[in-house]
């Protein structure tokens, strides 16, 4: 099993956020294809030298300060400046339109994530193996269970990108949830500009591990669910997650929720 250990890397002052968008669409001779659409923003960045890094109890926040923007977008853009690797398991008209304002000086990580929560009804959340993972006692469960299925065999080869294996693994669940699918077989389209994933073969793991191990061994910042619980699970309507890849990347996250925004 590969280890799910946080790296450090160096990164240039310039940030890209990559937004991936995973259809799985019949084609006309009987094959499906997954369809990724990649949008791609590049901004300045002021400094940001490594990423992937846990919060511990004891680990303080740098102060961050927001607002006017809904309680997502001001996750995403503390999890930026912070460093870490997130994973947003819920959103709804609520967490994306309300606007808050949230001040952070001289806190701890987790007093800083349970500020910016505490905006919101019903969340939680946690450290998995080095990602933060938001929650929500209102999420779908159709969509949790969906991301719990287990994978029996994923393998990421070399060279392999980002917006390749979220497209794989959108393949092997969409089979994982129709096992006759498998005997159409697959293609898959992807944009350029995705970063690669350092290569493994995992056995019997969730999606949400998955998930996880792409993130954490990879330039990505984090995924983040498609849509409200009322269409997530549904492929093409909703579909289930984006990649937001780190490459490295914006803090103005606009572009990449507009997407989400379509799924309200």
């Amino acid at each position: 099993m590969p280890s799910h250990n946080n790296h450090h890397k160096s990164v240039t002052p310039l940030i890209e956020i990559s937004l991936l968008r995973l259809a799985v669409l019949p084609s006309e001779c009987g094959l499906y294809v997954i369809k990724v659409l990649q949008i791609t923003l590049i901004a300045l960045l002021f400094t940001l030298h490594a990423y992937a890094q846990s919060p511990y109890p004891e680990d303080r926040a740098h102060d961050f300060e927001s607002k006017g923007v809904g309680l997502t977008e001001t996750l995403l853009k503390f999890s930026v400046q912070q460093h870490l690797p997130i994973a947003i398991e819920y959103i709804d008209s609520d967490s994306m339109n309300r606007p808050i304002d949230v001040c952070v000086k001289n806190e701890t990580i987790p007093q800083a994530l349970a500020s910016i929560l505490s905006h919101g009804q019903g969340y939680t959340w946690k450290l998995q193996n080095g990602l933060i993972e938001i929650k929500n006692k209102h999420a779908s469960k159709r969509a949790e269970a969906q991301l719990n299925t287990v994978i029996p065999v994923f393998q990421i080869s070399e060279r392999q990108t980002v917006a390749s294996s979220s497209a794989v693994l959108s393949w092997e669940l969409t089979v994982a949830l129709d096992p006759n699918l498998r005997k159409r077989g697959y293609a898959i389209i992807t944009g350029d500009g995705s970063s690669e994933v350092k290569p493994a073969t995992m056995t019997n793991q969730t999606v949400r591990q998955i998930l996880g191990y792409m993130i954490l061994n990879s330039r990505a910042q984090g995924w983040i669910v498609a849509g409200p619980p009322k269409c997530l699970g549904f492929t093409p309507y909703c579909g289930l997650w984006y990649m937001i890849e780190h490459e490295p990347f914006s803090p103005s996250y606009e572009f990449v929720l507009s997407e989400v925004r379509e799924n309200l």
